[in-house]
């Protein structure tokens, strides 16, 4: 759908905050890049109700708010505590910090992990600022993008990793927001590149620590070049004062293959978006959402794959749950290009409503510019089987354990694609524990 522009709309609290930031931040050698990133972000405007992909979700609470950038915390506040929890103490795994988007990282210049070459963005872009606006660019106006524009315009760091070869041990981004007060933002930005026939495994995990939550505008980059491997996980895990807006782009080269796991278990509010480009031959996307909506809270998902090139194929499997008086979306969109021939695509979506005031809302779309494809999608929401529920509850269990196993069953189609056992395993840990009866459920895995 093409941009927008709002002109008539004065800008919001928000908006003009973030200009202030803007106009605060030193030059550096992405400044070019970065004026060009803000200047198309005001001209547009942050994304309303009005915006087709962002029906659903209201910001004019958030965009009334003004914002300054989140301290960069001391190196000795951040401690990997959130992953050591996500995965255990004794799983074989490695671990980055970013702290409020800044990276913590060793004082060297050639640091590496298993295999996986790492670098400050920042420290990057002055020694091969081709590279880095490279991967930046195009900047789109595309209004699922608009907060990317932001983080473009203003992220201070992030990470680069370069994966050159097969990398068998799991590696965790930390992700911790703190504040010590309310209205701040942090924007951190990661881009992963995969050389020629590697293979890596990613974790992205989103914690909170402290009396306060920072506004958290994050971006991802994955680029697969030719038969490269990559699985990706995205897991956010705020507290319920938490507000999250979260995009990730996949850019995938012949014979490339990704398996990307989004994981929304906390925060108040929650979007995430995914752009894939499946832009050569052969390139496959996998792509599972567990979306869980508890209490207050609001999960919306945006995912958006375009099969830009012949026999790409993308599958997407989304199951979520809503409780209390949360709302999740899903929403999905499929493009096949003009030429994609035998391009190969499936959307499957179930959604389960654990209370009356809950909301699930969900719209797949196929949008196909080619003949000889196969495609199809399907979406259901309801309750929980009248049927299973009464055979459970002849077999002697109590209602809530019976309605808690059945939600536990129902979300298996994404746990059971997670080849990382020990983040299966804790990722199904934070779930039970928002389901009722949670400790009755221990006893069953």
């Amino acid at each position: 759908m093409s941009p927008q522009p709002h002109p008539s709309a004065a800008p919001s609290a928000a908006l003009r905050s973030f200009e202030a930031q803007w106009f605060a931040r030193e030059a550096d050698p992405l400044s070019p890049l970065r004026e060009q990133a803000m200047q198309r972000l005001l001209k547009l405007g942050l994304p309303t109700l009005r915006d087709e992909s962002w029906r659903y979700t209201n910001l004019r609470a958030l965009t009334a708010q003004s914002f300054v950038d989140a301290p960069r915390a001391p190196a000795g506040t951040a401690r990997p505590v959130g992953s050591l929890a996500l995965l255990g103490a004794e799983a074989r795994v490695a671990t980055l910090v970013m702290v409020n988007g800044h990276p913590v990282l060793p004082e060297r210049t050639d640091l590496s992990i298993n295999g996986i070459e790492i670098s400050s963005l920042r420290e990057l872009s002055r020694t091969d600022l081709e590279l880095v606006s490279r991967l930046l660019k195009p900047l789109s106006d595309a209004e699922e993008a608009r907060w990317r524009l932001l983080n473009t315009a203003l992220f201070v760091d992030g990470l680069h990793l370069r994966v050159r070869t097969g990398v068998q041990t799991p590696l965790i981004i930390l992700h911790l927001g703190t504040a010590e007060s309310p209205g701040t933002v942090a924007y951190p930005r990661v881009i992963i590149e995969a050389s020629p026939g590697s293979s890596a495994t990613i974790i992205e995990h989103h914690v909170q620590q402290g009396p306060e939550a920072p506004l958290t505008n994050s971006a991802t980059l994955i680029a697969l070049e030719r038969d490269a491997e990559i699985e990706h996980y995205r897991i956010f895990a705020g507290d319920q004062k938490s507000a999250h807006l979260d995009s990730l782009e996949v850019r995938q080269q012949q014979g490339s293959r990704c398996r990307q796991f989004t994981i929304s278990l906390g925060g108040g509010l929650v979007r995430s978006s995914l752009e894939a480009h499946l832009g050569e031959r052969g390139a496959r996307i996998d792509s599972y959402s567990l979306l869980v909506g508890h209490e207050e809270r609001h999960v919306d998902c945006v995912n958006v794959i375009r099969h830009g090139a012949p026999g790409t194929v993308s599958r997407q499997t989304a199951r979520a749950i809503a409780s209390g008086t949360s709302r999740v979306i899903f929403n999905s969109k499929v493009v096949v290009d003009a030429g994609a021939v035998q391009a190969d695509s499936q959307q499957s979506f179930r959604g389960l409503l654990l209370s009356p005031s809950a909301e699930i809302d969900s719209r797949p779309q196929l949008e196909i510019h080619t003949d000889e494809v196969k495609c199809s999608h399907g979406a259901t929401t309801g309750r929980l089987d009248p049927n299973m529920l009464f055979y459970m509850l002849s077999r002697g269990l109590d209602r809530d354990t019976a309605q808690s196993l059945l939600v536990y069953a129902f979300l298996a189609d994404v746990l059971t694609g997670m080849s990382v056992s020990e983040a299966r395993t804790a990722i199904e840990s934070a779930l039970i524990s928002q389901l009722p009866d949670s400790q009755v459920l221990q006893k069953f895995r």
